[in-house]
């Protein structure tokens, strides 16, 4: 469900919609080292893929779009950017890296490129253009443009995650802005678009309009590795930010947006662990995620399960009622777990490798937790949990065993979501091996990884208060029968 590119791992998503199909242009990475040693295939650098797709379920692979450079060359790394048309051209504008360049006097380690197709299939570099940081910004984090036509000035603009050179060094993040009449010839302004004087740097932006809001979408590593946005009247600003600013937590990173003409999805990675261990540290790149964006009236911005990830799953899954914990009761369409003075849960037997859990939930007025549980030994001794924190408002991703005990949950595995007690609430959990994907009340998205327990059963359980469980529904894809 959630793609991996073979003997390697899928990190930023450029994606473009063109030919009635989602265009996922992406930069893999052979991280693995033992690949090295086949350096002509492997080595040092990354280039950009192709994946096209229309239905988020079903991937072709299209092969390298733009190789990686020599290690003298600028784009040894070929990192993010964005795609654009215009009279019968495709251009992608890209991110030339080379670290090697950061100690070469003259040189900048991050360069703006650009490569050129006149058929969708084979793309040419421009070894003409180049747009380096001029020197408002510091050279050698200038990277990821955004490229759009600005119908309001008649212009094309490129924003840009960059550095200011003058204050305090984490707070000097930004995106900056190029202007172009022809996607030619570009000026930097030396005015950012963007700078709230808050993280190191606005990686990886992203821009849309969406009714009468416009959308500025970036990704920072200074407080919480997460994707963010902002929204405005206008482009230019004030930069207002909601009350939930992120799309889901920081296992889903670098995330850009797409438009089909009725839907905008928003597209990153969740990333693997060192080792593939839980409890080390989150890597560079992972699998493909994507989550439909959702428009309030006030403006602000939600995801969901898209629809065909989740009809993907139709064939019905067994469960059984099996051991129970505390005080669970059966009722109609489901159970009630919880107690007022404790824990409470409910076992239902063995959880398939690849599938979908869908149910309702409703809390009691002094519950204080919900879990959802997951590979669990069946006395949830040792198990995986998708929380509901009522106390804090947040969703959470647990395990037990922790690593330390005196940590309140895994990996900083959580995000602010607004619950309360009396409302019914739909949650639907996705579950690709060892991806997961949990969706909360049609509106929060919390991704995470399991790696140490790779099976076991699933189930429901509370603590001090108790949850209406209704409606379950387990399924599996047809392949998996």
């Amino acid at each position: 469900m959630y793609y991996r590119p073979e003997s390697s791992v899928a990190a930023d998503v450029i994606p473009f919609y063109r030919g009635n199909a989602y265009q996922l242009f992406y930069l893999r990475d052979f991280r693995n080292e033992e690949n090295f040693k086949d350096i002509e295939r492997f080595g040092e650098g990354t280039p950009w893929y192709l994946l096209e797709t229309k239905d988020f379920v079903n991937f072709a692979e299209k092969g390298e779009i733009i190789a990686r450079g020599k290690e003298e060359e600028q784009d040894l790394y070929v990192f993010t950017g964005s795609v654009i048309e215009k009279d019968g051209r495709t251009y992608i504008f890209y991110t030339g890296y080379n670290p090697h360049f950061l100690t070469q006097p003259g040189k900048n380690r991050e360069v703006v490129m650009r490569a050129v197709s006149t058929d969708f299939k084979t793309w040419e570099k421009d070894h003409e253009f180049a747009l380096s940081a001029p020197d408002c910004f510091e050279p050698h984090d200038f990277r990821d443009p955004f490229v759009f036509y600005n119908e309001e000035t008649g212009e094309y603009n490129m924003l840009l995650a960059a550095r200011l050179n003058k204050g305090p060094s984490r707070r000097r993040g930004c995106t900056a802005v190029a202007v172009s009449p022809d996607l030619d010839h570009w000026k930097v302004r030396e005015k950012p678009f963007y700078a709230p004087d808050m993280y190191y740097t606005h990686e990886c932006p992203d821009l849309f309009r969406m009714g009468d809001w416009w959308y500025l979408v970036f990704s920072e590593f200074t407080e919480k590795c997460e994707t963010h946005y902002r929204m405005a009247k206008s482009l230019n600003g004030p930069w207002i930010t909601p009350e939930n600013s992120n799309f889901d937590n920081r296992n889903f990173y670098a995330a850009k947006t797409v438009f089909d003409g009725r839907n905008r999805y928003i597209i990153g990675w969740n990333p693997t662990n060192v080792g593939n261990k839980d409890f080390e540290d989150t890597q560079w790149g992972g699998n493909i995620v994507a989550h439909r964006i959702v428009q309030q009236p006030d403006g602000q911005l939600f995801v969901r399960i898209p629809d065909s990830v989740k009809e993907f799953y139709q064939v019905p899954a067994a469960y059984r009622e099996g051991k129970t914990i505390g005080l669970v009761r059966k009722v109609e369409h489901g159970w009630k777990v919880g107690r007022i003075d404790g824990f409470s849960s409910l076992d239902l037997g063995p959880l398939r490798e690849n599938c979908r859990l869908s149910f309702d939930v409703t809390f009691s007025e002094d519950i204080r937790n919900f879990y959802l549980f997951l590979n669990s030994d069946g006395d949830n001794e040792r198990s995986y949990y998708v929380g509901v924190d009522l106390v804090m408002k947040r969703m959470t991703f647990d395990r037990w065993p922790r690593k330390r005990s005196d940590h309140p949950f895994m990996l900083e595995l959580e995000r602010q979501i607004r619950v309360e007690a009396g409302k019914k609430y739909h949650m639907d959990l996705i579950k690709d091996g060892g991806v997961i994907e949990a969706y909360f009340d049609s509106k929060y998205a919390m991704s995470a990884r399991i790696n140490d327990f790779p099976d076991g059963t699933f189930g429901f359980s509370a603590a001090y208060g108790e949850a209406l469980i209704e409606n379950l529904d387990y399924r599996i894809p047809e392949s998996s029968k």
